[in-house]
Order: structure tokens, then C-alpha cells, then sequence
């Protein structure tokens, strides 16, 4: 099979490690918080062991011409392409159980996804989160700029086009009010 050149990956991230430390502090923080969940910490410490390397292994973001390229999870597994014209924005995320373990993570926001408390990508423990995520506004961008007309004709064309509403907005104004 071979590669076109919009497919070839631009910029992978990488994923710091301590994600796993994280994630084993976060979910045993919600144990304790819950009260109820308190027996079941030495379980989840137990079986985090050999969960948490595996999630880590299975998280990937690759960047490409057109788009965002997500894998993640170990017993529900999500591979998902978000297509860079429709990413709205990627939010830099971080709270106070990351802050000492130095990690953050990303949230990718995209159009038709406003509004819900979820969004259409997760990307926790990025290495240098920041320098991704301008690396994918930066390629969105550039995807934007080449998709917009950049011949005087088509400008021209989308000028007419919307002179021609105006008239008509005009013509069935004049009808209803008139």
C-alpha cells in the first residue's frame, strides 16, 4: 500500500510516563472521596499495575496534512481521524493532581461537538503540550489558507454570488412588507 503525501504524518506525540502515576493517584483519590470505594483501593492498586502500562502504550496522536489521528484505550479501544478543518480548538488542560507530576493534557474541540461536556478528543500526559498543540493550529491553519479562493475570479464569483442573495432578500422583503 502506498503513502500519498497527504497522509504521511507530520508530528507525532509522544506521552511522559508519569501519566500512569497520575492515573493511578487520580482514580484512588475517587476511592477515597466515594467512601465506599476505600476496600477496593488495594484491588485498584493491584490490577493498575498491569492496566496503566498498556493504556500508555495504546495512546497515540499523529498529525498529519489533514488531520488528527487518536488511539486510545485498552478494553474499549477508540481509533478516531478528526479532520483538521473541523477542529475548533485544542485546549491546553491541566489540574491539581497533574500539576505535580508536571503533565497535561490536551482537549481537542471541534464543530458540531459545542455545547457538551465532552470533547471529541482526550489527550492526557503530552510531552511539551503546548508545542503540539500549536503544531496542530498551525496545520489547520495552513489547511484553511490552501482551501480558500486564491483567484480573483473565485472571489469575484462568491462576490456575485452574495450580490445576488442581497437582491433577492431585497425583492421578497419588498413582497411581505408591501
Amino acid at each position: 500500500m502506498t503513502i500519498s503525501r497527504r497522509d504521511e504524518v507530520l508530528l507525532e506525540a509522544e506521552f511522559d510516563p508519569r501519566v500512569m502515576d497520575y492515573g493511578r493517584l487520580a482514580v484512588s483519590l475517587f476511592l477515597v472521596i466515594t467512601l465506599a470505594g476505600i476496600p477496593l483501593i488495594p484491588i485498584w492498586l493491584i490490577w493498575s499495575s498491569s492496566y496503566l502500562p498498556r493504556a500508555h502504550g495504546r495512546l497515540s496522536a499523529k498529525l498529519t496534512a489533514s488531520s488528527l489521528e487518536l488511539t486510545s484505550g485498552v478494553y474499549f479501544r477508540t481509533d478516531s481521524t478528526i479532520p483538521l478543518d473541523r477542529i475548533t480548538d485544542v485546549k491546553l488542560y491541566d489540574n491539581p493532581v497533574m500539576r505535580p507530576y508536571g503533565i497535561q493534557a490536551l482537549k481537542v474541540e471541534t464543530a458540531g461537538r459545542s455545547g457538551t461536556s465532552s470533547s471529541e478528543g482526550y489527550l492526557p500526559g503530552v510531552v511539551d503540550a503546548a508545542a503540539f498543540r500549536d503544531a496542530v493550529l498551525r496545520q489547520r491553519e495552513i489547511l484553511q489558507d490552501t482551501a480558500a479562493p486564491s483567484t480573483p475570479a473565485a472571489a469575484s464569483s462568491d462576490n456575485d454570488l452574495l450580490i445576488e442573495i442581497r437582491v433577492l432578500l431585497r425583492s421578497i422583503d419588498a413582497k411581505t412588507n408591501g
